[in-house]
């Protein structure tokens, strides 16, 4: 496992050198299987929903560009792996601030439920009408993934097209809008975490 300040210091030059950063073990197995359990009660208690595309997310809803279901970790939950995770990636907001000077003071995100044959089509994450988000981040709760279970992220705009396998405890980290960027058809249930780092 790598130090705290070290992972984010390698996911950093990755962005710098490659246009994005990849590493594993991000998550400690215990808080990935944590929110992996958390995610899944949501599933089944129906609290995940059909997501939308576009800033008013709650009204555009287009299952030709995603299927995905979704449910948001918001400020009020008083979940203790939820604040372990949040923790993390505000530490990495901090060191992001500290040695790149980016300016960034806010942080949303939400888990993610592909089922079999889901999809989410080539998008960018920042909104033409909103520039807040400046990076994104997408952390995967699979359990035992393996090739041709599907659902890669493909990133697109780069030197070469690059497609990342959703490995549970993998974390990926990129800029919102620069890289365009979508998650290929699944073959089994994917699950995972997006985030946005936010200059509002």
């Amino acid at each position: 496992m790598f130090g705290k300040e070290e992972a984010f210091e390698l996911l950093i030059q990755g962005l710098v050198k490659n246009g994005y950063g990849v590493m594993d073990n991000f998550l400690s197995d215990e808080l990935q299987f944590s929110l992996r359990k958390i995610l899944l009660d949501h599933l089944e208690n129906g609290d995940m929903k059909s997501a939308g595309i576009g800033q008013e997310l709650s009204q555009q809803n287009n299952q030709e560009i995603r299927s995905d279901r979704t449910r948001w970790i918001e400020a009020g939950d008083d979940i203790e792996v939820e604040h372990q995770l949040l923790k993390q990636l505000w530490n990495f907001v901090a060191y992001l601030n500290l040695t790149c000077y980016t300016g960034l003071n806010d942080l949303e995100c939400h888990y993610a439920w592909y089922d079999k044959g889901s999809f989410y089509k080539k998008h960018l994450d920042q909104f033409k009408s909103d520039s807040g988000r400046k990076y994104s981040i997408v952390l995967y709760l699979n359990d035992a993934w393996k090739e041709g279970d599907g659902g890669q992220l493909v990133l697109y705009g780069l030197d070469a097209t690059i497609s990342i396998n959703p490995i549970g405890g993998r974390i990926v980290f990129f800029e919102s809008d620069k890289i365009e960027h979508e998650v290929m058809v699944t073959n089994l249930p994917r699950l995972s975490l997006t985030g946005w780092m936010k200059s509002v």
